[in-house]
């Protein structure tokens, strides 16, 4: 049987599923932000991709049991995962026209803000805490929650070439982070990524050079939002960063170097 290693956790829509390079209309995408965050960790944690197409906050609070289990399948600590990325709002935030099949993906924007503050709690409640005496810091799993990012809705209505109306919009898509940032506010240890500011807010020349299609990322954009998630594990929780060779926190290489050993 194979050993594994701790976890990092990947919760989200497609914009997760995808990450590891992908794109769903075709489009070339070399790099995603999870396999940059798999390179980061290798031979320190398993990274582990549980993304969903099409998926929204609904949906996602219902797999809750199914993807992290119960606080007693949970009891060896070796299963609690380092940290968790949380990235649902994207298909929350479309708009609710009954004319297009994405209107069925639409969640009332207070329920979103419920459904990712319920998420959470499910997420604390099936991995639970360690047996160890530890600081609060380092006892409890940091869940990283991260806003849907802008959204060019002409190009990915261009490209998905269903609706001859857009279906969503980049006002909705910040209404809805600001939501997700008002629920982590009052939360132990759920740092925000902010993807709607960090690629280009409003500003439409910056924000739609980072996707592949209007929606999800490409090289650029996968880039960004990798340095945000390793920006907010190294500020804020150092012991969970990939450790270099002479640095004195942080997680380093499982076994010694070959030089040692030869």
């Amino acid at each position: 049987m194979v050993q594994y290693r701790p976890p990092i956790v990947l919760f989200g829509d497609s914009i997760t599923q995808f990450a590891y390079g992908e794109s769903p209309f075709g489009t070339p995408v070399e790099i995603g932000w999870a396999a940059l965050l798999s390179s980061a960790y290798q031979r320190r944690a398993d990274v582990l991709n549980r993304g969903f197409t099409g998926y929204n906050s609904r949906h996602a609070l219902e797999l809750v049991p199914k993807i992290f289990g119960t606080n007693s399948s949970n009891s060896n600590s070796g299963s609690r995962p380092l940290f968790c990325t949380v990235f649902f709002g994207a298909n929350d935030a479309t708009l609710p026209s009954a004319t297009s099949d994405s209107g069925r993906q639409h969640i009332p924007i207070n329920e979103y803000a419920d459904n990712m503050r319920k998420i959470v709690e499910g997420i604390r409640e099936a991995i639970g805490k360690p047996t160890h005496n530890d600081n609060d810091t380092n006892c409890t799993v940091p869940i990283i929650l991260i806003t849907p990012p802008p959204v060019d809705a002409e190009q990915w209505k261009k490209d998905l070439g269903k609706f001859d109306h857009c279906d969503r919009s980049n006002s909705a898509a910040r209404e809805y982070g600001e939501a997700l940032k008002n629920v982590a506010s009052s939360l132990d240890h759920c740092p925000v990524l902010d993807t709607w500011e960090l690629l280009g807010g409003d500003d439409f020349d910056t924000y739609q050079s980072y996707f592949c299609d209007g929606l999800h990322l490409n090289n650029t954009g996968n880039q960004l939002v990798y340095e945000g998630i390793a920006s907010i594990i190294q500020s804020k929780y150092p012991h969970l960063a990939p450790a270099e060779e002479n640095d004195t926190v942080g997680i380093k290489d499982e076994e010694p170097a070959w030089e040692e050993l030869c």
